[in-house]
């Protein structure tokens, strides 16, 4: 399912593109792996073939990001727990599996809390991991760096309320953010949207 040039999500590390297959022998039989060059740093990841499947998904295509990051920041957010671990344990399992979705839904509700009562550092922490895995996603999306989406991001986040209340206005501003870069995440394959 997934070949060299693809642009996907590892459920746990975020953005990155796949540079290569390699056969190596890490244990005692070969077997072939996806090399990944991890968005925002120089590092990379191999994911076994056979284990593709459960650990990596595409990314998310323009359109349908656009669509999600639109209705999931302006919707209702969800009340929290107001334990603290129990907060804690329920904003990481939503993180965990690796779908936008929840992590828009991570980014949403926490930034509500924000605005009711100032985060706690755990609570800040779990915004931050929600934020750098969906402005990796963001980055893909959009076919420029990770450090251009964050701001990208933080804007979207900012005027969430807005682009809720100005629906016509949410196309012609998302296009005012997609610009191109060169690199190896330039490449992009969700195609021309």
């Amino acid at each position: 399912m997934f070949s060299v040039g693809d642009n996907v999500i590892h459920c746990a590390h975020g953005a990155g593109v796949i540079t290569e297959k390699k056969k190596m022998q890490i244990t005692d039989t070969p077997k072939q792996y996806l090399v990944i060059q991890m968005l925002g740093s120089d590092s990379t990841l191999m994911v076994p073939v056979d284990q593709a499947e459960e650990r990596l998904r595409p990314a998310c295509e323009r359109a349908k990001l656009q669509r999600l990051l639109m209705s999931g920041l302006s919707g209702e957010p969800e009340a929290l727990p107001q334990d603290y671990k129990q907060r804690t344990k329920y904003l990481e399992s939503k993180i965990k599996p690796g779908q936008v979705i929840k992590w828009i839904g991570v980014v949403r509700d926490l930034m509500h809390r924000d605005e009711q009562r100032s985060l706690s550092e755990g609570d800040q922490k779990l915004l931050d991991r929600a934020m750098d895995l969906l402005s990796g996603e963001l980055a893909l999306a959009q076919g420029v760096s990770q450090a251009e989406a964050m701001p990208r991001l933080r804007s979207m986040i900012q005027h969430r309320h807005e682009l809720a209340d100005h629906p016509t206005e949410n196309t012609k501003w998302w296009r005012t953010l997609g610009q191109k870069v060169t690199g190896p995440f330039a490449k992009s394959s969700m195609g021309g949207n």
